[in-house]
């Protein structure tokens, strides 16, 4: 205490004395003395409260952001060891040890975003969700919602000054990864925070950061969920063939074949780093067919959603054509125009407008285009909108496994279930060709000593590597001891009337071939992509079979219609031949091999809906059976099997 402040103090109480001695006392002993108002006792205002200093604080969050990898680490461990598949791509995914679809302050990226939606769209590309386990994935990104909430509860729980809540919140994303520092919690409030707000903060901070820790884990749950799913779409896309009628795998070897091809996979992933869902949009296939599908799907869910329409009513009669009229062209009408079709919506008579709706839908359904309305087109109306969205997502699925799906530059693809051809340059359709495939009636090939559908055009790829003009024909054994035979014992002139001719070989065997000429069965130009099928593109003196809708009737091979106008294109692509030329060489009737200098791939295969470059949706025979034998479980699909000849004991 310094001698000033002393002094005064003693004056105080020495003046005090002297006023208690020498001052008369006036007041009687019996009156009370006066009582001192409460007002005016002052208390002392409480001491103030010293909380830790905001550099304590900021101290306290580094030390649990320090941690963070060594937890991270920790529990991805956790989370990759419960992986049971795929876990090599996961791995791979996960090396970094850095989340792949949430940032530091649990909000999903752009691309988990995405990941999420593509997930959320696969019913519409018509791949089975339940492998993908959604549900799990829904309950994960749950528990990271829930984990924030009780992030922010516990930072409420500070007490009233907004300021610590804030501050608590922004060391909690420093504790799960997100901008650290004394200046980020400053910038938070943290430099405006009283003595009492910085000792709530210092006595609940933990709390706050053990939640935080949490919600990181939690994130971590959610992510490699969400990683897996990413993993499997592109397996499935990629690699699974779940319609294929003769390639079909079963889940489990599905994934035996994923885990071979790991390397592959995290190729793929590894072009778009950070971005698995661009890894996932980059697995579908790349044909234009592809996308026009989906938007066709859309379609026909918005219609089938409406209720689609109604079954047509008994016609009462084989057939029902123009002119016709009564209640069943009503019907006729609204289920025309319940798919899109324009006409009128009024009126029994089978008009004009009716006529060419009918038509324009055989068309469209591969039937007959002659408007009328009989058993055929009337089992076609009546399939429902339901039904043609399940076609349309089966056409997808086909689409993900085509030989074609990733075509480039130049080539061909025959779909056997449209019975056309159509060549693309760089996915821009440049020529379309209707064609003739193989018959599906059951046969036997004594010579392979097999039997089934033996005619059925096989799904392969090749390359065209050359265009044989004014083609001889060789006839298989089997076609010489099923067909020619027979036909020369009942006319022993055959051969001779029809252009064969029978060679004897140096080694005793017999040589059959036609010549070329009008009747030869290959017509005046065959294209060759040579395969283990014998199988290749060909004219045909029965031209008039590609009038019918549905063209199945040969024994395995392609017949072009206009095969002249495709070689005419071909060549002049080529070798840059004129028209001329080629008619010359045809009319000289000597075959004549061209070895194409440009080879291209010919893709085969099987897809029963497609979709025109103007949007018109088409849906197309089911020849083979083998949409019917996806949606009945019956695949992979056995065409033939052993023939085994009767036996001959006892002759």
């Amino acid at each position: 205490m310094s001698r000033r402040l002393a002094s005064g103090w003693t004056l105080f109480f020495m003046v005090a004395s002297l006023s208690a001695c020498d001052t008369e006392d006036k007041t009687p002993a019996t009156q009370p003395a006066a009582e001192v108002p409460v007002e005016a006792v002052k208390k002392p205002p409480p001491p103030p409260v010293k909380g830790p200093p905001l550099s304590a604080i900021a101290a306290r969050a580094a030390k649990r952001a320090a941690g963070l990898k060594a937890r991270d680490k920790a529990t991805l461990k956790g989370l990759l060891k419960k992986v049971r598949h795929d876990g090599p791509v996961l791995k791979h995914l996960y090396k970094s040890s850095k989340l792949q679809h949430y940032t530091a302050d649990g909000t999903l990226s752009e691309s988990g975003d995405a990941l999420l939606a593509l997930l959320a769209d696969l019913e519409r590309h018509g791949v089975d969700r339940r492998p993908y386990r959604l549900a799990d994935i829904d309950a994960a990104t749950a528990a990271v919602v829930a984990a924030f909430r009780a992030e922010r509860t516990a930072a409420a729980n500070l007490g009233s000054d907004v300021g610590a809540a804030k501050v608590a919140m922004a060391a909690a994303a420093w504790t799960r990864g997100g901008p650290g520092g004394e200046i980020v919690l400053v910038k938070a409030s943290g430099g405006k925070l009283s003595g009492a707000a910085r000792k709530g903060l210092g006595d609940g901070l933990d709390k706050v950061m053990d939640a935080s820790i949490k919600v990181r884990q939690a994130m971590w749950r959610a992510d490699v969920a969400m990683s897996a799913a990413a993993v499997r779409y592109v397996i499935d896309f990629t690699m699974a063939k779940p319609a294929h009628p003769h390639e079909y795998i079963s889940p489990g070897t599905l994934r035996k074949n994923a885990d071979a091809e790991a390397e592959a996979l995290i190729a793929r992933f590894d072009a778009h780093k950070g971005a698995q869902a661009k890894t996932m949009k980059a697995a579908w296939p790349t044909h234009p067919q592809y996308k026009r599908l989906l938007k066709a799907v859309d379609a026909y869910k918005r219609l089938a959603d409406k209720g689609g329409w109604e079954l047509l009513p008994p016609l009462g009669r084989k057939k029902i054509e123009k002119g016709g009229k009564g209640p069943f062209v009503l019907a006729l009408r609204k289920r025309l125009l319940a798919e899109g079709y324009e006409l009128p919506a009024d009126g029994e008579r089978f008009d004009k407008p009716v006529h060419h709706a009918v038509v324009e839908f055989q068309r469209r359904h591969q039937l007959k285009e002659d408007g009328g309305v009989g058993k055929g087109t009337i089992a076609a109306l009546d399939v429902t909108a339901e039904q043609r969205v399940r076609q349309l997502k089966l056409a997808l699925t086909r689409w993900r496994s085509a030989l074609a799906r990733d075509a480039e530059g130049f080539y061909a693809h025959v779909n056997v279930a449209a019975q056309r051809v159509k060549l693309y340059d760089k996915n821009k359709r440049i020529r379309e060709h209707r064609v003739i495939v193989g018959k599906d009636n059951d046969d036997i090939d004594y010579d392979k000593r097999i039997k089934g559908k033996i005619n059925r055009t096989k799904l392969f790829s090749a390359k065209m590597k050359r265009i044989t003009l004014a083609p001889r024909w060789y006839p298989t054994p089997r076609v010489i001891d099923l067909e020619l035979g027979p036909a020369l014992a009942k006319d022993p002139d055959y051969f001779e009337k029809h252009g064969y001719v029978s060679e004897m070989q140096a080694d005793g065997s017999e040589k059959v071939y036609q010549r070329a000429g009008k009747s030869n069965l290959l017509g005046v130009v065959k294209f060759q992509f040579p395969n283990k099928h014998a199988i290749y593109m060909h004219d045909t003196p029965g031209r008039a079979l590609f009038k019918r809708a549905r063209r199945a009737y040969s024994h395995g091979c392609v017949r072009l219609h206009k095969p002249k106008q495709l070689a005419y294109y071909l060549l002049k692509r080529d070798r840059g031949w004129k028209r001329k030329k080629i008619d010359e060489i045809i009319k000289k009737r000597e075959e004549k091999i061209v070895g194409l200098r440009k080879h291209f791939w010919v893709y085969i295969d099987y897809i029963s809906a497609t979709v025109d470059d103007d949007g018109t949706t088409r849906f197309w025979s089911d020849i083979y059976a083998y949409d019917l034998a996806y949606f009945t479980g019956q695949l992979p699909v056995q065409e033939t099997e052993e023939y085994k000849a009767a036996s001959t004991r006892g002759l």
